[in-house]
């Protein structure tokens, strides 16, 4: 699932780390809190190394790319730089700058 060039690892230490459940533009998304409830559920057996799909989790899509939700408000305000990935990865020299639920992952 990890790939050599991927920017940002999908891995359970960062989806913790994630704080896309908190940003605006998921606040009102159905499609987003029923995915959280089932991650939550999921947690444990993701700590013991069986892995989620990236599609199933509604966040990290600085790895992932965009949110496969599609009732998100992106007109809201994007917290991407307040995620503490943000900094640990270097994301604000990437090409995309927040927003990688709209636009795709961290290149």
């Amino acid at each position: 699932m990890e790939k050599s060039d991927q920017r940002v690892p999908f891995t359970v230490e960062n989806i913790k780390k994630c704080i896309c459940t908190d940003c605006p533009v998921q606040n009102t998304s159905r499609c987003v809190k029923e995915k959280m409830e089932k991650t939550k559920e999921m947690m444990g057996s993701m700590e013991s190394g069986l892995m989620s799909k990236p599609e199933d989790i509604p966040g990290l899509y600085c790895a992932t790319g965009a949110a496969t939700c599609k009732d998100i408000d992106t007109n809201q305000m994007c917290i991407c730089g307040d995620c503490p990935l943000w900094e640990k990865y270097n994301l604000p020299s990437g090409e995309l700058l927040g927003y990688y639920c709209r636009d795709g992952k961290a290149k």
